[in-house]
This record gives structure tokens, C-alpha cells and sequence, in this order.
């Protein structure tokens, strides 16, 4: 797949686009109903299956409002279209001027101009361009006029309620692990880049990765999880600790895993990690032995769960 900026729109050479549009901040099974739409489109037809979205994320950049914790990086949500079979990802810079682009300014200059679509894949809730004037019929009248395809895709539903971000931060919020990897289509997962840290697990015996997140995540309750760790196409099992160390009085909330069965060094590398199971709630030791003591016993259930 090939990553195109929206500085770097005019090098694209392709014609008869399939374009799948929106935030996609979660990339769940809603979104991906509507991308796999203009990939089947673009697979029809022999051609291009793209999607075009935004980074930063909208409310960053329009004033008053404050952006949502993320469910994906920018860098998982390149990874994940990739894998879905996407051609080419245009990333369009949300800026003040883009946020006061009229909506057919938009369809012409960008879509049209720029793309060179052929058919255009949205939501039924689909709005763009300036205060949000632009909706599905915009599209589907400047497609009659202009002769691309516009195509609604109706939102998909899960125990009666619409699948959406908003709905799964909230399940993560909650602790909710299985049911928001329901709505996602995959486990939850976190990325960032091993940093140093205090070293305690590894005086106990236990050396952890401590991660520096890649994104303003979205996160679930403090406590002891099962994972699953990705480092350069490998797949490891391990146990993370999401909180405050109680035992040793942290001030600041951290991410850190302890990798079952590993060796190396990691510092400066990028891990993946799956949230598969809660395991158990931040606990305030009274010592350093009940400490190890039980961190023995979330491994010994870590590995009956995953191995």
C-alpha cells in the first residue's frame, strides 16, 4: 500500500478510483463494512481501491473542541488498511484552512481533480467540508453530475445499537475488553517504543518493557492483563501492568509487559501489544515478596490462558 500526503496528491498517476471516505478513527467492523466496499468496487473493475481520511483527528484543529482518546495510532491504522488490501491511503492534513473547504470545492479539487474517482464509499452519516454542509445527497447529486458512483453504506449494527468508536471507548472505559473486540473485529491493541524506567520488575526478577504510548489512547481500567506482544514479526505472551504501581507510590500512570520466555534488549524498539484478558486489579503490596508471590501466579494464569 502506498501512503500519499495530501502535499503529494498531484504525483498521483492512477485514474477510476475507489475511494472509501472518513475519520476511521477506530477502523471497526462499521468501517470496515464501508472499506471493504471499494476494495470489492476496485477488485470488479481492475481498479485502484483506496480510502482517503484525516490526521491530525478534526478536533484537534477546530477551536472549542477537544479530540476523543484514540483507539488506533496513525501508524495501526496504516498497518490495518494495508492488511485489509487498500491500494493507496490518502492522508489529507485537517488544517483551519481544509476545516473551511466548501463541499464542492472539496468533491472537485480533491476527489475529482486530484483522485480522479471513480466510485465514492461513505457511511449513511457521512458529512464533510465546511461546518458540515456536505451530506450523502451532496455526493450522490455531484456524482449524477459528475459521473463518479456514490455509494451509502448503512452502518452496521451489534445487540441492537449502532457500532461506533464512541460505543467502544466506552466498553474499554468499562473494562470491557471481549465485547469491544467484538465491535472491532480484533483484540484491543496498544503500540509504543520501549523505554527506561525505573527498573524495579527487573531487581524483582521479573524484567518488564516499559512502553511510551504512540498515541493518546483510549484505556481500560488499571490492573494486570493477559497479552500478546508483537516485535518484528515475532509473537510473544506476556503480562501488563496498566497503572500506578501502588506499591511503590508512582505518580504517573505507565504501560509496562513482562514478556514471557524473552531475552534481548528492546529499549528503543516498537512492541505491540494485544489486551486479550483482564486478570486483576492494581494491588497495594505490603511487601516486596507478596509482590512476587503473585506476579508468579498471573504468569503461571497467563500461560494457561494463551499458551
Amino acid at each position: 500500500m502506498q501512503v500519499i500526503t495530501s502535499d503529494k496528491y498531484n504525483e498521483f498517476e492512477e485514474s477510476n478510483t475507489c475511494l472509501a471516505i472518513g475519520a476511521f478513527d477506530g477502523l471497526h467492523k462499521g468501517h470496515q463494512l464501508i472499506i471493504n466496499q471499494a476494495i470489492k468496487e476496485a477488485k470488479k473493475n481492475n481498479y485502484p481501491a483506496a480510502v482517503l481520511s484525516f490526521h491530525p483527528h478534526p478536533l484537534e484543529i477546530i477551536p472549542g473542541k477537544t479530540p476523543p482518546p484514540s483507539i488506533v495510532s496513525r501508524q495501526q491504522k496504516i498497518s490495518v488498511l494495508e492488511e485489509m488490501g487498500v491500494d493507496y491511503y490518502f492522508e489529507q492534513k485537517f488544517t483551519q484552512h481544509f476545516a473551511k473547504m466548501r463541499a464542492e470545492e472539496f468533491i472537485n479539487n480533491i476527489l475529482l481533480d486530484k483522485i480522479k474517482v471513480n466510485t465514492v464509499v461513505v457511511g449513511d452519516d457521512f458529512r464533510f467540508a465546511y461546518k458540515n454542509e456536505g451530506n450523502v445527497e451532496i455526493l450522490k447529486k455531484m456524482g449524477e453530475l459528475h459521473g463518479y458512483q456514490a455509494k451509502i453504506i448503512s452502518q452496521l449494527h451489534a445487540s441492537d445499537d449502532r457500532i461506533s468508536s464512541t460505543r467502544i471507548r466506552n466498553l474499554l472505559k468499562k473494562g470491557r475488553i471481549k465485547q469491544a473486540k467484538k465491535l472491532l473485529g480484533r483484540p484491543y491493541q496498544i503500540c509504543g517504543e520501549v523505554v527506561h524506567g525505573k527498573k524495579r520488575g527487573r531487581k524483582l526478577g521479573f524484567p518488564t518493557a516499559n512502553l511510551s504510548l504512540e498515541t493518546n489512547y483510549a484505556l481500560p481500567p488499571e490492573g494486570v492483563y493477559a497479552v500478546k506482544v508483537y516485535h518484528q514479526g515475532q509473537v510473544y505472551i506476556g503480562a501488563a501492568n496498566l497503572g500506578y504501581n501502588p506499591t511503590f507510590n508512582n505518580q504517573k500512570i505507565s504501560f509496562e509487559v513482562y514478556i514471557l520466555d524473552f531475552e534481548g534488549n528492546l529499549y528503543g524498539e516498537r512492541l505491540c501489544v494485544d489486551i486479550i484478558d483482564f486478570i486483576r486489579s492494581e494491588i497495594d503490596f505490603k511487601n516486596t515478596e507478596e509482590l512476587i508471590e503473585q506476579m508468579e501466579q498471573d504468569i503461571l494464569y497467563t500461560r494457561e490462558l494463551l499458551c
